[in-house]
């Protein structure tokens, strides 16, 4: 059920009677710590039950686990999970800096010690990831006296000893949540960089706290759909255009997002409110234009832009849209308390008997979102906590009429598709001249050989072959620079580099069966190294005429297919033309179909510190 709560100071959440010891100049901005003093005998007026229950823990300690507060925070956001670290991890962080900070505490009587250090999160530069801990002065003293033996002088004094505070504190792996509060700040929330011990003096829009990972997750899932449906619909318009195509607007409008179990719904309300009120909103920005600080958060939200910024920006210009998207009203999220069970709100208004609703701005979606990533990224807070994003989920949990005008929308792409993939392939004929064909010989040739002589097909590796091997060979040594000789065996092929044994053996042994047989168990351990370096290896099909003009060149797996256009015989057949990935292949110049053709085995390495060439005949398969 859900109920509303008062703010109070607190250990465990920041508040605004936060103090703490002068911080670590660092003009970088990396990793900083502060420290916080608790007092032996905290005053009733400043101490909550919550802390005291704390306090008596770390004292009462079975020496098996200890409480940790980690916070995730940037401009808008700033979500805190309050949980239990393992005993030995935390003091062990704790003793880095040689014991400095357990001898302040030690100096003021102070039998439990509070250290948080600050750390940088993610891409934000206004992003941090902070941990607290709550650890017995002397059992740290005692661990720092024994870590002293493994650390240098240097290490353990000054500034430096706080910094390695804040990278140990960090790997500290929070196991067991006990509380979380999520705290999403007021429109046009900045945060004071420089300043990290003390509160923010800033508004808040709404809370919400639980006991239940799970309350997370369903948050996190309904943005995260949101985004995702943004990034589609951005990149149909830009890739697309939305003249050309106009029946991908079908996808456009997503009014509801729910999480899967329905307990957490968002709707978007801003494209609504703009149709409906433009000139009003437009009056009312140039009216309060002088008054109004309106920060540039482009470069920090580009991932997730408003969905109707360049409508806005048309309107009135950047300075409209940065407006609309910090201060105008544009998602609605809904909490239903039955479903959740016990979470605490507030600043949240009753919608029916058990929904919560709120507003939200863009750049407070935004910034919450930021927020839920970092903690979803990060492996150092409950390592087996999940994303439950599925963007298939939500369309089950919409009402039986938007279900079938979902479906009706999802066949109207599907034909609307079709004919375009048919409108493809009939440019396609008419782009490409009917004679001009690619074909390779294979297991699926399709040309008739009839009038063509295949001499790779040869069951002996003649000298003819061979010049052409070699050929191919030096192709690349001169394309690539490579230094070295051309090796050339008649069981083996011809090659540049170091070849793997696999490869010459596989290549010996299929010379030897027609004669004599190969044992089995020597072919099956040359297809288990095949398999090893299957990942490192690329195979393409190389096909000459009796001139050695390269006529064909294709890739025979998976790993050639993503270097083809790189290969400098796929530029010289194509006469040096750029080559990119396409639904329309680049045509040949057709000409006379040549007498003889040599089909050629090429496998190249890609591992540019061990490069390679081997090159043979197509055997026989």
């Amino acid at each position: 059920m859900a109920s509303a709560t008062t703010s109070s100071p607190s250990l465990l959440f920041p508040s605004r009677n936060f103090t703490s010891f002068q911080s670590i100049p660092h003009p970088r901005r990396t990793s900083v710590s502060f420290i916080r003093c608790v007092s032996k005998n905290p005053s009733s007026s400043s101490t909550t039950t919550s802390e005291e229950d704390i306090l008596r823990f770390v004292a009462n300690s079975d020496g098996k686990t200890l409480p940790c507060v980690r916070s995730y925070e940037n401009d808008s956001a700033r979500l805190s999970l309050v949980g239990t670290v393992a005993f030995d991890q935390a003091l062990t962080a704790a003793a880095a800096d040689g014991g400095e900070a357990a001898d302040d505490h030690l100096r003021e009587n102070v039998p439990v010690m509070v250290v948080e250090t600050v750390f940088p999160g993610g891409s934000d530069p206004k992003a941090t990831v902070s941990t607290r801990l709550f650890l017995p002065t002397k059992k740290v003293k005692e661990r720092a006296k024994r870590l002293k033996r493994s650390l240098s002088e240097d290490l353990s004094t000054g500034d430096l000893s706080k910094n390695i505070l804040a990278m140990t504190f960090r790997q500290v792996v929070l196991r067991q949540l006990w509380n979380f509060q999520l705290v999403l700040f007021g429109p046009g929330a900045e945060r004071e960089m420089g300043d990290y011990q003390n509160p923010r003096e800033v508004s808040t829009s709404f809370t919400v706290s639980s006991a239940d990972e799970r309350v997370i997750s369903v948050i996190a899932e309904v943005i995260c759909i949101s985004a995702l449906q943004n990034t589609e619909k951005h990149f149909l318009d830009d890739y697309l255009g939305k003249a050309k195509f106009p029946f991908f607007k079908w996808l456009k409008k997503h009014r509801r997002i729910a999480s899967r179990d329905s307990s957490v719904v968002l709707h978007k309300v801003f494209d609504d409110e703009l149709d409906e009120n433009t000139n009003q909103l437009l009056e009312y920005f140039q009216s309060r234009k002088g008054d109004l600080k309106v920060v540039d958060k482009r470069q920090r939200s580009r991932w997730w832009n408003l969905s109707a910024k360049s409508k806005l920006e048309k309107i009135g210009g950047a300075g409209f849209s940065n407006w609309a998207s910090e201060y105008l009203p544009a998602y609605r999220l809904e909490i239903d308390s039955d479903i959740l069970g016990d979470v605490k709100l507030e600043g949240w208004r009753k919608s029916s008997e058990n929904k919560w609703e709120v507003l939200l701005t863009h750049s407070q979606m935004v910034g919450l979102a930021e927020a839920l990533d970092i903690y979803f990224e990060d492996i150092y807070s409950l390592p087996r906590k999940q994303l439950p994003c599925d963007a298939f989920g939500n369309y089950a949990n919409l009402p039986s009429e938007k279900r079938g005008l979902s479906l009706l929308k999802m066949i109207s792409v599907t034909i609307a598709s079709g004919i375009l993939l048919l409108a493809v392939s009939a440019a396609a004929q008419f782009s490409i001249p009917q004679k001009i064909e690619r074909k390779y010989p294979g297991k699926r040739q399709d040309v008739s050989w009839s009038e063509t002589e295949l001499l790779s097909h040869q069951s002996s590796y003649t000298s003819e072959l061979e010049s052409f091997c070699g050929l191919v060979v030096n192709k690349l040594k001169d394309a690539y620079s490579w230094v070295g000789e051309i090796t050339g065996e008649t069981s083996i092929g011809t090659w540049i580099g170091e070849v793997p044994d696999y490869l010459k053996e596989t290549s010996r042994a299929k010379a030897t069966e027609e004669h004599n047989g190969t044992d089995s168990s020597l072919l099956e351990k040359l297809n288990e190294d095949a398999k090893a370096s299957a990942q490192d290896i690329a195979t393409y099909q190389v096909v000459l005429s009796s001139e050695g003009k390269i006529i064909g060149f294709q890739p025979t797996n998976r790993v050639a297919v993503n270097r083809w256009s790189a290969n400098p015989l796929a530029k010289e057949l194509y006469s040096g033309r750029k080559l990119s990935p396409g639904l329309i292949e680049r045509g040949l110049k057709s000409g006379r179909p040549p007498t003889k053709v040599v089909v050629l085995e090429l496998f190249m390495s890609v591992n540019s510190d061990r490069p390679f060439a081997l090159v043979r005949p197509l055997l026989p398969q």
